[in-house]
């Protein structure tokens, strides 16, 4: 079906005047895109396409307005039909949000102009937020990862700041999908309001009365709500999404609110989402007293290149389109250049770049098809590489320094050899003047004092004890901490970069790598594990009986307190109640000294010797994958009878009761952790086991 569009003013679309500024079309862009995504997520899936069409009209209208040339023909346009009659003069009052419907007229085809070309079930790079193409990337897990425990250890408030595009609409949506049913929310997405309006709104989203005009009534009203679910066990949740907006006196009136407590805790929690400049207006004097009570908070920053790529093709995949669509690395890479690796951009133009592919009849999306898309859309500038910085800072840089030795070698350094007028030989006189290495710091500057180490941190703040190790557990070079902030001074002396790097080099020393090995660690080191070692990423949440049952060495996320950020440490070994970790240096302390400051996170790399199917050893599954599993359940006393190349009802029940022992899921499938299970219990696979037997 071929879509017939009629055009439209799309002034009156977005309800501006034709001299608006860039300004006033963002904010009206923004806020009619809030709006329609409000009342979409509330609505049917009919009511949603309708929606969709709106939205694309919409998206329409602002990409020609923030375009000076196509802005221009489209006044020319309306000056044209200005001419022929006055109904569609442009300046009339502009159109409110219900009087500019979809026209009759205008026949939408399901999802867009090239779905059915590439065998797409819906569009992929949409800008609405919808929590089913969440991409978590590392820096997504980290931020929803805080959110999660922000709430869950009721830290009254929470910060979550990131620049235009990044994500935080879409992270928050899929962490209000996350919460349980004995959480009530209100969420606030326009922060143009007063601080009466803001209680009114919170009231209203909370299901009590807001319609007072009196902001003591609608205190009293929530204070009573807060208190009564208290008693339930329930939780209530403020989250303020575009809080940079939000005027001082908001702000204030949120910090009023965070007074709503008993004598031992808080009653509400807020968590406040926003761009840079939420930063900028929460360090004004006047809210010091606001920004003093945040109490986690963190930056989402935008993609790298490999996460750039990873993101086109999880939603594209999402989309049904995984094989249809053939995106060219360069391609990518264009596309991460033009986008800066914001997500929205990044939709934006692979949206463009889907579009002209179909008009080319292509489904090969190349860097010619990539720039013509960034042309269209127009405005974009690239970053630049470091080939292009190195080309025009660094090169000119290196050509002065040749030039200055040349100079320096030809007309100013004297010359080593003797001197035959003084019958000086400098070479002779070094060498019968050597200087004494032998003495301490004689070729060392007084001013240079080296980095101190964590150890050096502790003993400098004399918080470091003497601690004997009570059993053998730790070797005699470990460090026995035995009190969570010595744990915390310890590792706040780490960046997250460096607690990331240390702990991956003792998964790489524990899994009989040697320290060849260790030197591809850099910053991207948990990433890159996979990549450099052939160990494979589970994440997991759980306790430390959970990672006792899976057997092997692990990566911990830590959270220190007051907004020190996240830290990384390896675990070794356990004993006991007792661990051994691994940092800068290995560390020993009991298990309850970590567990404050654990959230529960953890990595285990493990290896998968077979190179088994992912997700397919399961019930009806035939290989000789299946002979082999079989064989070795029966080593475990888990299988009996003939084998068979099939997956059957036997294998399942023998799958089962092998899960139930090691105390994992029994889905009858041979999954992940029941991979690791298996290489671990049998003899032949060379594992680390976090409880030697």
């Amino acid at each position: 079906m071929i879509i017939e569009v009629q055009q439209r003013n799309y002034y009156q679309v977005l309800g501006i005047q034709k001299d608006a500024s860039q300004n006033e079309i963002d904010l009206a862009y923004k806020r009619l895109i809030h709006r329609f995504d409000s009342a979409g997520t509330r609505q049917s899936s009919t009511i949603q396409t309708s929606l969709k069409g709106k939205i694309a009209l919409l998206q329409e209208a602002y990409d020609t307005l923030s375009n000076k040339e196509k802005r221009d023909e489209h006044d020319r346009w309306i000056e044209q039909q200005t001419k022929h009659t006055k109904a569609n003069a442009p300046n009339s009052h502009p159109a409110s949000l219900k009087e500019w419907e979809t026209p009759a007229d205008i026949k939408y085809k399901p999802g867009n102009i090239y779905q059915d070309y590439f065998g797409l079930s819906e569009k992929p790079f949409d800008l609405t937020p919808d929590p089913k193409y969440l991409y978590l990337s590392p820096k997504h897990k980290e931020v929803l990862a805080h959110l999660v425990y922000g709430i869950q250890e009721n830290n009254g408030f929470l910060k979550i700041v990131g620049e235009v595009g990044t994500g935080k609409t879409m992270i928050c949506r899929s962490f209000l999908r996350e919460l349980h049913a004995d959480f009530s929310i209100a969420y606030i997405f326009n922060p143009g309001i007063d601080e009466l309006e803001l209680l009114q709104t919170i009231n209203a989203d909370l299901g009590l009365p807001s319609e007072s005009t009196s902001k003591k009534k609608l205190m009293d009203v929530l204070n009573k709500f807060l208190l009564e679910e208290r008693k339930k066990g329930h939780r209530v949740v403020v989250i303020i999404d575009e809080a940079q907006d939000l005027l001082p006196s908001v702000l204030e009136q949120l910090r009023l609110l965070s007074n709503l407590e008993t004598e031992t805790e808080k009653l509400i929690q807020i968590v406040l989402i926003g761009q840079p400049e939420l930063d900028k207006v929460l360090g004004t004097e006047e809210l010091r007293q606001l920004k003093q009570r945040i109490t986690i908070q963190w930056e989402l920053l935008p993609l790298n290149l490999d996460e750039t790529r990873g993101y086109i093709q999880h939603r594209l995949n999402v989309a049904l389109g995984k094989g249809k669509v053939e995106l060219t690395r360069s391609g990518t890479e264009l596309i991460f250049r033009y986008s800066k690796g914001i997500p929205r951009m990044i939709n934006v133009i692979a949206d463009r770049a889907l579009l002209i592919a179909y008009t080319q009849n292509t489904k090969n999306i190349n860097v010619r098809i990539v720039r013509r898309a960034v042309k269209d859309i127009g405005g974009l500038k690239p970053t630049v590489s470091w080939v292009e910085l190195f080309w025009k800072f660094v090169s000119p840089v290196i050509a002065l320094i040749g030039l200055i030795f040349f100079i320096l070698h030809d007309f100013a350094l004297p010359d080593l050899k003797a001197d035959p007028k003084n019958d000086t030989n400098i070479p002779k006189i070094i060498q019968e003047n050597p200087v004494d290495l032998s003495v301490p710091g004689q070729l060392v500057p007084k001013e240079f004092v080296p980095k101190p180490s964590p150890i050096d941190k502790l003993d400098a703040m004399g918080k470091m004890e003497a601690v004997l190790p009570p059993d053998n557990l730790a070797s005699s070079d470990a460090l026995v901490l035995t009190q969570p902030d010595k744990l915390v001074t310890y590792l706040s002396s780490l960046s997250l970069e460096e607690s990331k790097v240390e702990a991956a080099k003792w998964i790489l020393e524990i899994w009989g790598f040697d320290q060849s090995g260790a030197e591809k660690v850099d910053v991207d080191a948990l990433e890159n594990l996979e990549v450099e070692f052939e160990l494979s990423p589970h994440e997991l949440n759980g306790n430390f009986k959970r990672l006792t049952n899976l057997n092997y060495p692990a990566i911990l996320e830590v959270a220190l307190p007051n907004s020190m950020g996240t830290k990384y440490l390896a675990l070794t070994s356990v004993k006991g109640d007792r661990g051994v970790f691994g940092s800068v240096d290995k560390l020993e302390m009991p298990l309850e000294t970590i567990n404050p400051l654990w959230t529960r996170k953890a990595i285990i790399f493990w290896k998968d010797f077979e190179s088994l199917p992912i997700d397919k050893l399961e019930k009806g599954y035939e290989g000789k994958e299946v002979i082999w599993l079989q064989k070795n359940l029966r080593l475990l006393g888990f299988f009996m009878g003939r084998e068979a190349s099939t997956y059957g009802v036997k294998t399942e029940k023998s799958v089962r009761k092998f899960q139930r022992k090691n105390n994992i899921k029994d889905d009858g499938k041979f999954y992940t952790e029941s991979k690791m299970l298996l290489y671990n219990l049998l003899d032949i696979y060379p594992t680390p086991k976090l409880i030697e037997p």
